[in-house]
C-alpha cells in the first residue's frame, strides 16, 4: 500500500540520516586524533606584540606546558597546538572558530564576551590585577583622594569639590565613576565645582590630586596598582567598582602579569578538558 512504501521510505530515510550523523560525528573524531593516537586541541591567542613575539611567548603556555601538565594525564594523552591568531583577516579568530580551526582562544575580556555570546564558548579564566588584596580587571575603577585630605574622607563629601576623569564615556575612567557618585546621591555636573578631563594621561590626574590641584580623580584600577600606587600610602581609596562578565564556570584567577586577558573555550569541549585547562591557567 502507499502506507507501508511510505513508512519505508520515512524509516529509510531516518536511518540515512543516522548513518550521516554517525558518519560526521566519527569524522570529527578521527580530525581530533593525531597520527600518534593523541588527541589534539588548537589554542589560538593574541598579545599586544607583533605575531613572532606572541608565538614565542604564548607557545611555551598553551602548547608545551599544557601538552605536558594535562596531555599527558588523560586517556588517550592529548597533545596542545597553539596558533597566533587576530593579526591579519586569515588569522581572524571569529574566522578560525567558524572554520573549525581552534578549540581554545586566549585573548581580552572583551573578545571572550563576544566569542561567548555568538559562539556559546565558555570563559574559562580571566587574568586578573591585584588591587590591594583584590582580583581586579582592568574595566575597574578606583575612586581616590589624598588620605591626608580630610575635607574629603567619603563620597559625599565631595559636593563642591575638583574632580579629575579620563576620556569621556569611558568605563573605568568616566561612567563607573560617575554612577557610583549618583550611587550616593553625588551628580557630578550639578554638584561639583569642576570637573576635569585628561584624556589618557592617567599620570597628570593622578599628580593633580597628589599636589592639591584635585580633591577626586576616577581612574583604572589596574593602572594604580601597575604602578604601586595602590600600595604607597598616600591615597584614600572611597569607593573601587568593577565590571563583571556573566557565564564564568570557573572563578577567576588573580595575577600581577596581564589584566583582563583570560582563556575562553569551545562549548564542544568536554567538562573535564575544561577542569584539567583551568587549574594550570591559573598561574
Amino acid at each position: 500500500s502507499s502506507y507501508d512504501a511510505n513508512q519505508t521510505l520515512k524509516t529509510q530515510l531516518e536511518n540515512a540520516m543516522l548513518a550521516i550523523w554517525f558518519a560526521l560525528l566519527f569524522a570529527v573524531h578521527q580530525q581530533a586524533l593525531a597520527s600518534d593516537g593523541q588527541v589534539t586541541y588548537v589554542v589560538g591567542g593574541w598579545l599586544p606584540q607583533d605575531r613572532e613575539a606572541a608565538r614565542k611567548a604564548l607557545t611555551p603556555i598553551f602548547q608545551d606546558y599544557l601538552t605536558d601538565a594535562v596531555g599527558k594525564t588523560m586517556n588517550p594523552p592529548a597533545k596542545f597546538i597553539f596558533k597566533v591568531a587576530d593579526y591579519d583577516e586569515a588569522t581572524s579568530s571569529r574566522e578560525m572558530i567558524m572554520n573549525g580551526e581552534i578549540d581554545m582562544l586566549y585573548t581580552v575580556s572583551g573578545s571572550i564576551a563576544c566569542k561567548s555570546a555568538e559562539f556559546s564558548w565558555v570563559p574559562l579564566a580571566s587574568q586578573r590585577y591585584l588591587f590591594g588584596s583584590e582580583a581586579i580587571g582592568c574595566d575597574a575603577t578606583a575612586i581616590y583622594s589624598l588620605l591626608n585630605n580630610s575635607a574629603v574622607t567619603k563620597i559625599e563629601d565631595l559636593k563642591g569639590k575638583k574632580v579629575g576623569c579620563g576620556v569621556l564615556y569611558a568605563g573605568a575612567t568616566y561612567y563607573q565613576g560617575m554612577q557610583a557618585l549618583l550611587d550616593h546621591g553625588v551628580h557630578m555636573y550639578r554638584d561639583m565645582e569642576q570637573v576635569r578631563f585628561y584624556g589618557s594621561d592617567y599620570m597628570a590626574y593622578y599628580q593633580a590630586v597628589v599636589s592639591g590641584e584635585l580633591d577626586v580623580a576616577f581612574t583604572s584600577a589596574w593602572w594604580l596598582a601597575k604602578n604601586g600606587f595602590d600600595r604607597n600610602g598616600l591615597l584614600r581609596y572611597l569607593d573601587q567598582q568593577d565590571l563583571v562578565y556573566e557565564g564564568d564556570e570557573f572563578p577567576t584567577a588573580a595575577s600581577r602579569i596581564t589584566p583582563s586577558f583570560g582563556v575562553v573555550i569551545s562549548d564542544k569541549v568536554s567538562w573535564q578538558i575544561k577542569r584539567k585547562v583551568y587549574n594550570p591557567a591559573q598561574h
